[in-house]
């Protein structure tokens, strides 16, 4: 779904008037901070990507754009998968050394940069989540329809909360916003986990 016909959905279910280019703006704001909570509630396979870049005789890359966090960095070696692992700051500097040069076998994240043990030239992948706020409102929105009305419930709490300022509207609708949100969870932790619960 186009965000446009989105907003449009919104101002109609909450009765405004569609033709105010003001008010389309402020929800497409209020589209863009619901997005943004989107993964610090929970995870869906559309929040995850696979990023990649060639270090070039470096011990360190960018984070990729839209990263939020790591869910695991490797390369490829003869169509294998070769993990990189994370190491605490006191570790890393245990085995850091940027003069040697070879496959890194661990890496940290400070900032806006990965910094890898070992000086390479691999083509190294970068599994993570992302944000999905960078929308205008001629974007597809990327998710299906379910997606789409939890979407709908973190705009409207936005709008009823600060907009109309009505708290117990804004309440309730960021009650379900939530409820979706955790819903969204427990459908990723089933296609991870599968349907059962192991007993310890």
């Amino acid at each position: 779904m186009i965000m446009s016909d989105l907003i449009t959905e919104v101002i109609t279910e909450t009765g405004g008037d569609t033709s105010d280019t003001t008010l389309q703006s402020a929800m497409l704001i209020f589209a863009k901070g619901a997005l943004r909570r989107f993964p610090l509630f929970s995870r869906d396979r559309l929040l995850i990507d696979t990023s990649y870049a060639t270090m070039s005789a470096s011990n360190y890359l960018t984070v990729p754009t839209g990263f939020l966090r790591e869910i695991a960095i490797y390369y490829l070696e003869s169509g294998v998968k070769k993990y990189i692992e994370k190491l605490t700051e006191s570790d890393f500097g245990a085995v850091a050394n940027s003069t040697s040069s070879g496959n890194p076998l661990y890496y940290r994240i400070v900032g806006n940069v990965i910094e890898f043990d070992k000086t390479t030239t691999l083509l190294i992948y970068v599994e993570h989540y992302k944000t999905i706020d960078e929308v205008t409102a001629s974007s597809t929105f990327p998710g299906d329809n379910s997606m789409i009305e939890i979407l709908k419930d973190g705009i409207k709490a936005t709008y009823y909360s600060d907009y109309v300022e009505d708290t117990a509207k804004g309440n309730a609708k960021f009650a379900l916003f939530k409820a979706g949100l955790d819903e969204l969870e427990s459908k990723f932790m089933m296609l991870e986990q599968g349907n059962y619960i192991n007993e310890a």
